[in-house]
């Protein structure tokens, strides 16, 4: 199934920028993508982000054996936002290189613990995780009635000029 991705310019910078900030412990910084989404004519998904909700300084959990974990104030949160405004969520982060990202194992099972209770709150909705490098994503899709996720398998980056990822 085709899944793509877009997202503008602008916040794709912002998503950067905030995501690349240093936390007082925590070695990255972890945030949730808002989208909007829609059916493709061929039967994929089409994912648009158009806001960042940040996991604040103080839900993170002082855990050194990985980069970044959140708390069940995190999720609760993160939960809620989806909720409120009707979103489907992509957890992201950034892998600070060049060249495609991709999960490692950690990524990959927690991910895979939590993003399906996004439809708990948001069940018609796909969800999802991120990855953003310098210059690259990679992404994973979580679609209703669907067991395995789906990988993301275009990414755009919709501005002046727009480009793929």
């Amino acid at each position: 199934m085709k899944v793509m991705f877009k997202i503008t310019r602008q916040l794709w910078c912002d998503v950067k920028a905030k995501l690349d900030r240093p936390h007082p412990f925590a070695s990255e910084r972890v945030g949730f993508l808002l989208c909007r989404a829609g059916l493709l004519e061929e039967g994929g998904v089409i994912l648009l982000a158009h806001s960042l909700h940040e996991v604040a300084d103080d839900d993170y959990l002082d855990d050194p054996s990985v980069g970044a974990t959140m708390g069940s104030h995190a999720i609760r949160k993160a939960l809620q936002v989806s909720h409120n405004q009707q979103a489907a969520m992509f957890h992201v982060h950034l892998h600070s290189h060049s060249g495609r990202p991709r999960f490692s194992r950690v990524d990959s099972t927690e991910t895979a613990s939590f993003v399906p209770d996004f439809w708990n709150v948001q069940p018609d909705l796909p969800h999802g995780a991120i990855i953003f490098s310098d210059d690259s994503a990679c992404g994973r899709c979580w679609i209703p009635n669907r067991h395995d996720p789906e990988d993301i398998s275009q990414f755009a980056v919709v501005g002046i000029p727009t480009r793929k990822l």
